[in-house]
């Protein structure tokens, strides 16, 4: 009896492993040209969003919305959505399997690595943060990485925090950082 009842607690276990992700909302057809069809980005330039935070998620993509963060790409894919619908979208993503992208120069890894105490207070020391409203590094696309970090240094994308740490770096120290984040495992 305890065999069976063994098998069928694994069996379900598997069942409900295989099912863990959410359905993709229909709005999810809109995303997958650029961010993939399981939130993983075509181009290194857009960032991967499966198992990022979904309340970052949700924050940037109101952001995107409202236009108070400005991306003309995203616009037209976000300007119609409602809250419900955006809490959906970032729910969906948030609940898909991170992946490495590994996508920085390898050689400036070490180097990403030595710098990554400017990041560790709020994106905690292996790129993942514990408030869910702040961005998990790990895994991340590179040149995704340092176009942001080179908005925020230049104002484009606004946040104090983000600025203090970001004075004193460079483009080479950006680059750095991104490598690092970028081939972190999740």
């Amino acid at each position: 009896m305890k065999y069976r009842l063994c098998r069928m607690l694994a069996a379900a276990s598997l069942v409900l492993a295989a099912g863990a992700h959410a359905q993709a909302p229909s709005q999810a057809a809109n995303c997958v040209t650029c961010h993939g069809q399981q939130g993983e980005s075509i181009n290194p330039q857009w960032p991967n969003l499966a198992g990022q935070h979904a309340d970052y998620l949700a924050e940037q993509i109101t952001a995107f919305r409202d236009g108070t963060r400005e991306n003309a790409a995203m616009m037209p894919f976000v300007k119609n959505l409602d809250e419900k619908d955006i809490r959906e979208l970032a729910d969906y993503y948030a609940s898909l399997p991170r992946k490495v992208s590994s996508s920085g120069d390898s050689d400036l890894v070490e180097r990403g690595r030595n710098l990554a105490g400017y990041c560790a207070a709020c994106h905690g020391m292996r790129g993942e943060p514990v408030a869910n409203n702040w961005p998990i590094l790990a895994g991340q696309q590179a040149p995704y990485l340092a176009q942001q970090l080179r908005a925020y240094k230049s104002g484009k994308r606004v946040h104090s925090l983000m600025q203090a740490a970001l004075a004193s770096l460079s483009e080479e120290e950006f680059s750095a950082l991104a490598a690092y984040y970028s081939q972190l495992e999740p």
